[in-house]
């Protein structure tokens, strides 16, 4: 009996010993983030890394409470043979699986996919092996049994978890104070997204937003499938004609020096010739999600409901006989944006987010010049930058730090508060000047061409940094401000261009202090462009001497409500 009794001890101890190897493998994808990871969820902190491998624990065994082991580690042995898309995507970037390496996964080409894997052959028998051994384990080795018998003990662990998960929740809906929620409801957001990021249910999570967005793509282009604005460019040149059209992001006007500001933040901007900085220029929208619509279609904070149901300015150059090209940092899920990017001729967008601390916009610049090296007639190109966008220090290298003292790495949420003002100002500030290098230098790859070509710059929405007395800071909140709205809108122009339209050009530096809005954008690009349509209105160009001033400005809100504006 004795002996029994020992076996039994032992065949126990192997089961324990077999379990945890399992689960290491597992959990290899979350050890790895914890160990080499550099995002938000897991930098700053040796507690963050161990709180995100309890966390993956304890997610990890939630399973468990439902499924006897055998099955718990069958059902498991789908993320283990998925592991190697999250390995590596950390081991590239530092950081957990994205929407935008996903998407760029199955937007990827069958020919290119197949390449690829043919010149993997190691890796790829390395990983056969492992999952040989885990599966074989996982039927030979684990007893289907539960790993908590106790029902009774399981079901209180799982009450323990969700009242944990319900009493943070109450605690920031029930407590905290209105007007705390209204400041940091970006960053309550962002909280909320990471969460999402423990694998695997990150790679659930990512895979559902590829399915949203795609539907919705669908969805979006067969509702406008047979719209048209019939436009055409109204006087063809026989010149090379390159249009640019860069969408900043969280970028306020009276941040450059070249608008005015004390601090030298736009150096290479003030010296770039041709060059015209709108002084008036407010957005209709203090959120990226609602100013990007009314930015690129004719839609208005008034009519906010007609992007969705027409095309953009971006398919109306396409109907002029225009080469299209859309190149993004950002908002690869969003179903509106990929809606047009879709239509263009080709679209590129960076595989990592905005949580990168390397997804710095002059990488934009490598899909530009392959762009420009195809040497197209008439093209026109847009470009989605990261801009200003929140963390700030993650928008530009070392070498732009310029003003200091300035926020390092990861910085927490709770670092955004008033006593830090002069440092949240000068990583701003910084973020900036290195705008101001994106936009003077891709500039200078356009002026290169010497073609007629032009380049207009808006940023979707401004930001707060504690200008108010209400101490306002960030952006998106319900209570707007002046510096939610009013934003930098650049314009430049090439010799050629203003020998082309030199009328074009005396409109453009006669309009520069009118008061304008979104609104404006879209029938501006295109008579830049010297592009007409039946149903376009040359008072609202910035380029015609039609153009009349706004007499009231509108916004929407937060809140998809139409408010007044400055």
């Amino acid at each position: 009996m004795g002996k029994y009794s020992k076996e039994i001890r032992s065949g126990n101890k192997k089961t324990i010993v077999w379990i945890l190897i399992l689960s290491f493998v597992v959990l290899l994808p979350n050890i790895f983030l914890a160990c080499y990871g550099n995002d938000t969820i897991v930098s700053a902190s040796l507690f963050k890394r161990i709180a995100y491998l309890g966390i993956s624990i304890l997610l990890f065994l939630i399973p468990s409470l439902f499924l006897k082991m055998r099955n718990f580690f069958l059902f498991q042995g789908i993320f283990v043979i998925l592991a190697p898309l999250e390995i590596a995507h950390i081991y590239l970037n530092r950081m957990p699986i994205t929407t935008a390496f996903l998407l760029s996964i199955f937007d990827t080409d069958w020919n290119e996919s197949t390449e690829v894997i043919a010149s993997l052959k190691l890796p790829i028998l390395v990983l056969l092996v492992l999952w040989f051994f885990y599966f074989y384990i996982t039927l030979k080795k684990i007893d289907n049994r539960y790993l908590i018998r106790s029902l009774k003990i399981r079901m209180s662990f799982l009450g323990a978890f969700l009242l944990i998960v319900f009493a943070g929740y109450s605690l920031y809906k029930y407590h905290l104070k209105a007007e705390k929620k209204e400041i940091f409801s970006p960053a309550n957001e962002q909280f909320l997204m990471n969460s999402y990021k423990v694998y695997p249910y990150g790679l659930l999570f990512n895979a559902y937003r590829i399915y949203v967005t795609k539907r919705d793509i669908k969805n979006g282009r067969e509702k406008i499938r047979n719209f048209n604005f019939h436009a055409q460019e109204e006087q063809p040149v026989n010149d090379r004609e390159v249009y640019v059209f860069v969408i900043g992001e969280t970028g306020r006007y009276d941040s450059y020096s070249i608008n005015g500001y004390s601090r030298e933040t736009s150096p290479m901007l003030s010296k770039t010739k041709n060059l015209i900085s709108f002084s008036d220029m407010f957005s209709e929208a203090n959120i990226t999600s609602s100013s990007l619509p009314i930015i690129l279609t004719r839609a208005s904070a008034k009519d906010y409901n007609r992007a969705f149901i027409e095309k953009s300015f971006v398919d109306a150059f396409k109907e002029a006989g225009f080469k299209t090209y859309w190149i993004a940092d950002q908002s690869t899920s969003n179903s509106f944006i990929r809606r047009i990017s879709k239509d263009t001729d080709e679209e590129y967008f960076m595989p990592i987010d905005f949580d990168s601390d390397n997804n710095y916009d002059e990488k934009l610049w490598k899909y530009l010049s392959d762009v420009l090296k195809k040497e197209d007639k008439k093209v026109l190109i847009v470009l989605h930058t990261l801009g200003s966008h929140f963390r700030y220090n993650f928008r530009y290298p070392p070498s732009y730090e310029i003003f200091k003292p300035s926020f390092k790495g990861s910085f927490d949420y709770n670092m955004v508060s008033v006593k830090n003002k002069k440092t949240f100002v000068n990583t701003y500030d910084n973020s900036i000047v290195y705008t101001d290098f994106f936009l003077a230098t891709t500039i200078k790859k356009l002026d290169s061409l010497n073609a007629v070509s032009a380049l207009v710059y808006v940023a979707d929405h401004g930001e707060n940094l504690f200008d108010t007395p209400e101490n306002i800071v960030l952006h998106g909140g319900s209570k707007f401000t002046k510096y939610d709205l009013h934003v930098p809108f650049f314009v430049w122009t090439s010799n050629k261009y203003n020998q082309q339209y030199p009328e074009k050009e005396e409109n453009l530096i006669g309009n520069k202090d009118k008061k304008l809005s979104s609104d404006n954008i879209f029938y501006s690009i295109l008579d830049i462009a010297n592009i007409t349509f039946p149903e376009q209105d040359l008072s609202k160009s910035i380029a015609s001497k039609q153009l009349k001033e706004d007499s009231v400005r509108y916004m929407i809100d937060t809140n998809m409500e139409v408010q007044k504006s400055f």
